[in-house]
């Protein structure tokens, strides 16, 4: 492989990550690291891969879920139970900057992968582990998926309609929020590394990744201790939209003026000024009443109407978008920020952009995700296996092959 040299719009350039994981939260962080210039290896067990793999709209046999989180990734399929499997990541181990897994606490140790193990193959080696529960505590050892995070989270209680009911946020969104601060760790451990001469081990669960980010506001009420706080009302409490029969408009109206412009355009002008409604102590500590007017207006005005009157008060808005019609949207299209390219195995493929404008340029990951073992004779070549040691790991079963379709 050709060595890269860093850019300011690749910074990661030059450096190789190793990826072990199934599912969301280590293909996302190596993804968003590919995207700014590393080189990242996917190491994939034999026959199915990735759990991701199959899940989902799916052609060539990769689906868009998979694809959202792999793009310019090689794949590695090999059985890491295999002394073969061992062997190679060992090797990779020994050149790379940054090991990825989210295996469950212990599997990396009894394969004989462990952070020791590597760590002193290549002591700059950083090597990141990610679990859903942590390390520790009662439920260390049980399997962790993104819903049953976002209950222990308390993401479900924040969800609800009222205090008896829990619900989702209907994403995976444990699992990006995790993803994004295992890349950030990551990159983090680099800028010590740059200092120190040294790599070191990082624990990031999903549990507590996602306690940090739902704190701020989903737990702002519960932040103060002291019997002399002021109570006010959650921050989950300020998210309505208002209906109409042709869509709805997003709205966040925080000032006064923005009530002023507001209640009469829902139908309610008898109470501009009243004290319920005249000041941000007062509504933010009656949240739930005041959003009544919201979630019930009394005039069908329609979205386009609607978003005029608010714009012109400066409140901040917008029309709530379907998903399918993201694409269409022209604030979306200004900032450029999705691409469509056509791939051998997916054939055209329409995706985000990588969001961070380095220099202030948008950059383009307009690349195909992996089959499954696409590369894994190309990186078993790189690491001294000849071609009929390849053949027989490949015979047995231990090593997979896929080829692009012509």
């Amino acid at each position: 492989m050709t060595q890269q040299t860093p850019t300011a719009r690749q910074p990661l350039a030059g450096l190789e990550v190793i990826e072990l994981s199934n599912m969301i939260t280590c293909s996302l962080a190596a993804m968003t690291m590919a995207a700014q210039g590393a080189n990242v290896i996917k190491v994939e067990p034999p026959i199915m891969g990735d759990q991701m793999r199959p899940l989902g709209t799916q052609k060539g046999g990769v689906s868009g879920f998979f694809h959202n989180c792999n793009r310019g990734k090689r794949s590695l399929a090999i059985d890491l139970k295999s002394e073969a499997g061992v062997e190679a990541v060992k090797k990779l181990a020994a050149r790379a900057d940054i090991l990825l897994h989210n295996y469950r606490p212990g599997v990396m140790d009894r394969i004989g992968l462990s952070s020791d193990v590597l760590r002193a193959i290549n002591p700059k080696l950083i090597y990141v582990a990610v679990s859903g529960f942590g390390i520790q505590g009662p439920m260390a050892d049980l399997p962790a998926f993104d819903h049953v995070i976002q209950g222990l989270a308390g993401l479900t209680d924040l969800q609800a309609p009222d205090d008896n009911q829990f619900d989702f946020i209907r994403t995976f969104i444990c699992d990006k929020v995790t993803a994004y601060t295992v890349s950030q760790a990551a990159t983090a451990a680099l800028v010590a590394r740059a200092t120190t001469g040294k790599g070191q081990h990082v624990d990031i669960s999903m549990l507590h990744a996602c306690l940090a980010f739902m704190w701020p506001d989903g737990m702002m009420h519960r932040t103060l201790k002291d019997d002399d706080r002021i109570n006010m009302s959650p921050g989950s409490d300020y998210f309505h939209t208002i209906n109409y029969s042709d869509g709805a408009v997003a709205v966040a109206p925080l000032k006064d003026n923005h009530w002023k412009a507001l209640l009469p355009m829902l139908g309610y002008p008898e109470l501009v000024g009243t004290p319920l409604y005249a000041s941000i102590p007062s509504r933010m500590s009656n949240m739930r009443e005041v959003a009544h007017v919201i979630q019930n207006p009394l005039l069908d005005i329609g979205v386009e109407k609607a978003l005029a009157i608010l714009v012109a008060a400066d409140v901040p808005c917008s029309p709530c978008v379907k998903r399918d019609d993201l694409e269409a949207s022209e604030q979306i299209q200004a900032i450029d920020a999705l691409e469509t390219y056509v791939t051998k195995a997916m054939g055209t493929l329409t995706v985000p952009r990588p969001p961070v404008q380095f220099e202030g340029a948008t950059t383009s990951q307009a690349k195909p995700s992996p089959l499954l073992g696409e590369h894994s004779r190309h990186i078993l070549a790189e690491l001294g296996w000849n071609k009929e040691s390849v053949d027989g790991l490949i015979k047995e079963g231990a090593v997979v092959q896929t080829q692009l379709p012509e």
